[in-house]
């Protein structure tokens, strides 16, 4: 055995480190058009709002062309369900972010906002104000909490994206390829084609 391994030292019980680490859970949406209403896109974990901000940037903006970008940590919302308990604690009167989701696995959209005191009667206001569609989930948000993205901020590529769309794979890109290659040189390739295989 090798001096290194002899000098190895085993560790009795487990070992002194916190389960989640320093980073703090984030629901991001997205905002594909001006004046559309803000879509769940994903989740995330940063140190702080800003970080946050910018890991959406550069992973859900580079995903869809959007022109904004909401950032919520997961701390800040109260909901339907029971994993997100709406707090009591009463406060000043102020504006709370509703999201609606309307059946079991889709994604949570922005639905207007409501004025409250507390996270549970911004919910129960929320509820009732979605009563008519009977949505599956319904969350708040205070305001405030909402780190977002300005319309000075680059969201998408300035340069040609579509390529990562679905989109892009269809139609552009048979015109492109055409570009590329005249359509004498397309059928000669094709004819030299059916020789190897016939």
């Amino acid at each position: 055995m090798s001096k290194l391994r002899e000098e190895h030292h085993e560790i009795a019980g487990d070992l002194e480190s916190p389960p989640e680490g320093d980073l703090k859970p984030y629901v991001i949406f997205t905002q594909l058009t001006a004046n559309a209403p803000h879509i769940c896109a994903g989740w995330l974990d940063a140190a702080d709002d800003a970080m946050a901000l910018q890991f959406a940037r550069e992973h859900y903006g580079q995903d869809q062309e959007c022109v904004n970008i909401w950032a919520i940590p997961r701390s800040t919302i109260g909901a339907t369900e029971p994993e997100f308990p709406a707090s009591t604690q009463e406060s000043p009167s102020r504006t709370f972010q509703i999201f609606v989701q309307q059946q079991r696995g889709r994604q949570h959209v922005s639905a207007g906002t409501v004025d409250a005191t507390s996270a549970e009667q911004a919910l129960r206001a929320a509820v009732a104000q979605a009563a008519e569609t009977r949505p599956h989930s319904v969350w708040v948000v205070p305001r405030p909490h909402i780190t977002a993205t300005d319309e000075s901020d680059i969201i998408w590529r300035l340069t040609d994206q579509t390529y990562r769309l679905a989109r892009g794979y269809s139609a552009e890109v048979r015109t492109k390829w055409e570009k590329i290659r005249a359509e004498r040189d397309l059928k000669e390739y094709e004819r030299d084609d059916l020789k190897d295989v016939f």
